[in-house]
């Protein structure tokens, strides 16, 4: 409204011949500067501001976040146990630990949010999604049971140290959604889980128990064809991926070749597999597996001879090799 009077009152002037005299440009002048000072304020005003990023509790949008959205309980706290240390208990343990340390960094990240007395608003609308994830919890038990039963891999703690780290999301969760029986059922859940298959550490005895019984029960596949062509080249590329071992014998245990065609009927290539028998230095013999392949070369003719797939050999009773 001042606005719009301003402007009249200069089209006034300039009407009454006003704005020609020295005075009356200097007034016009200055009406001018108070529009252009308020167009700038509006504008000012106008413009997006910065998104809020933190609630009158202090807590921030960030920590919805990283506790209930993408909660780093999972993205940090999931066991990484690389391939070569696939029979390092050391190893397990050590990342054991380390899932441990971030199941407890969690559960107090959680209190901490609390404790700050945030706006219901701003996490509210993660209890749908909190309860989505613990609905993953059935399936991971699923598979602590079938490892414990028949697992012969250390690996197979993996999924026993998942079952903690639903217990601590779920610990934290329900101190945030304490009506939540979705959430508190499967607390129960992962507790009596965890009260049946006790300690990471037990576990990985009893996966090494089973690895032993499956061990003494392993023995070389015999042959299905012969190929000394084919046993020459096993034996070197072997010797060559695990040094730690001498091939004393390979099988190949198919009795004829597998061969993979194209939707035309037209050979890809073919592929046998191979048991092999091993000896380390100290005496002790184990039992590996490997396979062979050909690519089709054109006219009933296939390529050299590859081996892909090398297996870490199982250390079994050198009767089992013979």
């Amino acid at each position: 409204m001042k606005k719009i009077t301003v402007v009249l009152y200069c089209v006034l002037l300039c009407q009454l011949g006003f704005a020609q005299l020295p005075s009356g440009r200097k007034v016009l002048d200055k009406a001018k500067d108070k529009i252009n000072k308020q167009d700038d304020r509006k504008q000012t005003t106008n413009q997006e501001r910065p998104r809020t990023t933190r609630d009158e509790s202090g807590n921030s949008w960030n920590d919805v976040e990283i506790l209930f959205t993408k909660p780093f309980i999972f993205t940090k706290g999931e066991m990484q146990v690389g391939g070569d240390n696939a029979d390092n208990k050391e190893a397990f343990v050590a990342a054991i630990k380390k899932s441990n340390s971030v199941i407890a960094e969690y559960k107090t990240a959680v209190d901490q949010f609390l404790q700050g007395n945030p706006s219901e608003s701003i996490y509210s609308n993660k209890l749908k999604s909190s309860e989505a994830k613990a609905k993953g919890l059935p399936s991971t038990i699923k598979l602590v049971d079938t490892e414990f039963k028949s697992g012969n891999s250390l690996g197979g703690v993996y999924y026993l140290q998942k079952v903690y780290l639903f217990q601590g999301y779920l610990e934290a969760q329900t101190k945030v959604f304490p009506g939540s029986q979705i959430l508190n059922d499967h607390l129960q859940m992962a507790n009596e889980s965890i009260q049946k298959y006790g300690s990471t550490d037990k576990y990985l005895g009893k996966m090494e128990a089973n690895k032993k019984e499956y061990a003494k029960n392993l023995k070389l596949i015999p042959a299905g064809q012969k190929n000394p062509k084919i046993e020459a080249l096993v034996k070197k590329e072997y010797e060559s991926f695990d040094k730690n071992f001498t091939v004393t014998k390979v099988n190949i245990t198919d009795g004829a070749w597998r061969i993979e065609k194209n939707d035309l009927g037209i050979p890809l290539n073919r592929k046998v597999s191979v048991s092999i028998a091993v000896k380390n230095s100290k005496g002790e013999c184990g039992i590996a597996g490997a396979n062979i392949i050909e690519e089709y070369s054109g006219g009933g003719n296939y390529g050299s001879s590859v081996m892909y797939l090398p297996t870490d050999a199982i250390i079994v009773p050198c009767e089992n090799i013979k």
